[in-house]
């Protein structure tokens, strides 16, 4: 099978690939993306660009120069994505969610030039001393960045970039040490539009896309910003943060597809007694980022008789290489390999694991990143040729389904025996009165061995209790081996998240 990448020009700009294809008459007045009451068509949307790459030329932003970008997912954060790329230069999408002390690491580690944000996160980020840093540009305020961006002149000459140099970095979401930069290539995102968007989801021109993972997120980029463009679908762009912003968001733009990630997904399930969502106008339904429960996935599909297409993806990969299809759904599995990546299950010796032995997940495939900025060893040590090993421990099945275990530290014994939390989850999961659940090891027992602990929140109306205890711990020893059932239940108002919503394991009071 002939590579993607290949078959681009060697002199290639992403920028100007995704902008004119979308140019032609029939196209450049369709809408490319809705933003509140407004929307921008692909002609208004090349516009801009130009507008915005003549901009940050004059402020002296050079090719492979880097541009900081710390907004919520608005029409200021497209322009300026593909207006860097336009000239050249290199932007850096740092997510909203990110602590202001990751804030301040990324802008001094990607050597950011120029920052635009918003008035309120440059009074947060006063102190913030960058010697790279030369220019801040404001969303609002006295001199909002579009009303710059009006001002000049969109004549400006897109970049000779070539096909394989570094288009945009993502800062990874590691939930142990500081955030890495992935440094991805111009190539990267048409594979993915063409492998994931195209050949798996088939997305077309009448797509309107709504999704939950904001673009500085590697699974919204793509479902927001690059893979609607591939196609002359258009998206949403929103900043809705909770579950019934989002259920009024999708009965304001009538999206066709959803993508969600797991905790959407179970709550709104949990609150459709109090406000009700319309999927009328969904065609298909994602979900990625991390492991959607067996009975969340039925549960949706008994009420709005909806498959969820469950994947995965890395921010190293840019976007999902395993991946469920309609019709043809495991619930609980992760799917099977997107066409063009390589996906293997393997033992610590590097050999192919059997049908349902458990091993490690490596990928190989066309989007893989460059490496980590200013990580020489920490990439060497996941990269290995074109393969990567992505940490995560997983099993296939003799149909060819991958099962995810956890990530290589989530694994725990108990008896001696390897126990994965996210089975004892899933279980969980199924009790009523539960919403969402995490299953951590804990040796704060005296002599005992390691214990399962289970740390849960509870659907909305619901109150924390001894007996609803004892329920839950009955609940899990009918379904479970007893070594596996939790020996401690411990009841949260929330489980911590990373800043791209996975939950935070290390967080949760391990060996406390």
């Amino acid at each position: 099978m002939d590579k993607i990448a290949e078959q681009l020009p060697d002199i290639f700009n992403v920028a100007a690939y995704f902008l004119e294809m979308n140019l032609v008459s029939e196209k450049s007045e369709k809408i490319a993306f809705y933003y509140q009451d407004k929307s921008y068509t692909y002609s208004q949307l090349n516009s801009f660009v130009r507008r915005t790459a003549r901009l940050f030329s004059e402020l002296g932003l050079e090719r492979e120069n880097r541009i900081a970008i710390l907004l919520p997912d608005n029409p200021e954060f497209v322009f300026a994505f593909w207006g860097a790329i336009w000239l050249g230069a290199v932007p850096v999408p740092i997510n909203t969610n990110c602590s202001l002390e990751d804030i301040q690491y990324i802008l001094h580690n990607s050597r950011a030039k120029i920052l635009l944000t918003t008035q309120e996160w440059q009074e947060k980020l006063t102190f913030t001393q960058s010697k790279f840093l030369r220019h801040r540009l404001l969303t609002n305020g006295e001199k909002p960045f579009l009303s710059l961006v009006s001002q000049e002149d969109e004549e400006v000459a897109c970049a000779e970039t070539c096909r394989d140099e570094p288009a945009f970095w993502l800062y990874t979401s590691g939930s142990t040490g500081r955030p890495k930069g992935a440094i991805h290539l111009h190539q990267n995102m048409v594979v993915c539009a063409n492998n994931y968007g195209i050949n798996t989801l088939g997305l077309q021109s009448n797509d309107l896309t709504y999704s939950v993972a904001k673009m500085p997120f590697a699974y919204g980029l793509g479902n927001t910003l690059y893979m609607p463009m591939a196609v002359g679908a258009a998206s949403v762009l929103s900043d809705a943060n909770n579950v019934f912003d989002i259920i009024a968001d999708i009965e304001r733009y009538q999206p066709t597809v959803f993508f969600g990630i797991p905790s959407i997904y179970a709550n709104i399930l949990a609150v459709a007694e109090i406000a009700s969502l319309d999927t009328s106008c969904l065609r298909l339904c994602v979900s990625a980022a991390e492991q959607l429960p067996k009975s969340v996935w039925q549960q949706w599909l008994d009420t709005y008789n909806l498959e969820i297409c469950e994947g995965i993806g890395t921010t190293e990969f840019l976007h999902i290489f395993l991946s469920n299809r309609v019709g043809k759904c495991k619930p609980g599995s992760s799917g099977f390999p997107v066409s063009g990546y390589d996906v293997r299950v393997v033992n610590d010796n590097g050999l192919p694991c059997s049908p349902g032995e458990i091993g490690n997940l490596q990928v190989s495939g066309e989007s893989l990143m460059l490496g980590y900025w200013n990580r020489l060893q920490q990439t060497r040590k996941v990269i290995c040729g074109e393969m990567m090993k992505t940490g995560d421990k997983y099993q296939r099945d003799a149909d060819g389904y991958f099962w995810f275990m956890g990530r290589k530290d989530d694994l725990f014994k108990v008896n001696g025996q390897w126990i994965s939390p996210l089975e004892i989850e899933d279980i969980l999961h199924q009790h009523p009165q539960i919403l969402e659940v995490a299953v951590v090891p804990s040796s704060n027992f005296g002599e005992q061995l390691t214990q399962v602990v289970a740390y849960v929140t509870l659907k909305p109306q619901q109150q924390a209790s001894s007996e609803l205890e004892d329920s839950i711990r009955q609940f899990s020893k009918q379904k479970l081996p007893h070594f596996k059932a939790p020996k401690v239940i411990n009841f949260v108002e929330s489980l911590p998240r990373t800043s791209t919503g996975k939950i935070h394991r290390q967080k949760l009071g391990i060996g406390d």
